[in-house]
């Protein structure tokens, strides 16, 4: 029981930093306001991305998209890809500048961090190009660790 409400806590302590409110600004109105999360996981991507921030064409609002490789990421990924999202529709309109914007709002331990790392490493994830080629994760977080991260944590 104890163990429970123990691992209970601690998932709530994380969630503020994970789940937080994530919030865009209207392309008509130019308001801030909250941004609409569509599934769309049985749809490819023609780029490949994972999800991409977007507004609706009819009212403005600012979207994320999810598209089926999100389906295949693990959990911590997918709160990275939000938070990455979530920042462009914040105003980072750079790629780097948005995965450093998504890892300050996680909040990472150094464990999360390197998670992070291996899988835009070993994935191979590179939003910036539309082709896959080897080592192109490598050079993609490089490009976000010089940017945002002290070197204690490259």
């Amino acid at each position: 029981m104890r163990l429970c409400l123990a691992l209970m806590l601690s998932l709530c302590a994380c969630t503020p930093a994970v789940a937080g409110a994530c919030v865009g600004v209207n392309s008509r109105t130019g308001h801030s306001q909250s941004v609409q999360e569509l599934y769309r996981t049985g749809i490819n991507h023609p780029r490949r991305f994972f999800a991409e921030a977007t507004h609706d064409g009819a009212t403005g609002r600012p979207q994320i998209i999810y598209y089926a490789r999100y389906n295949a990421a693990p959990g911590y990924f997918k709160s990275f890809i939000r938070n990455h999202e979530c920042c462009h529709l914040s105003g980072h309109r750079d790629e780097i500048a948005a995965n450093c914007c998504a890892l300050r709002r996680m909040g990472l331990s150094a464990s999360g961090l390197a998670a992070i790392r291996n899988y835009i490493v070993a994935k191979d994830v590179n939003s910036q190009t539309a082709v896959d080629y080897a080592g192109q994760g490598s050079l993609f977080w490089s490009k976000t660790a010089r940017s945002c991260l002290g070197s204690a944590q490259r």
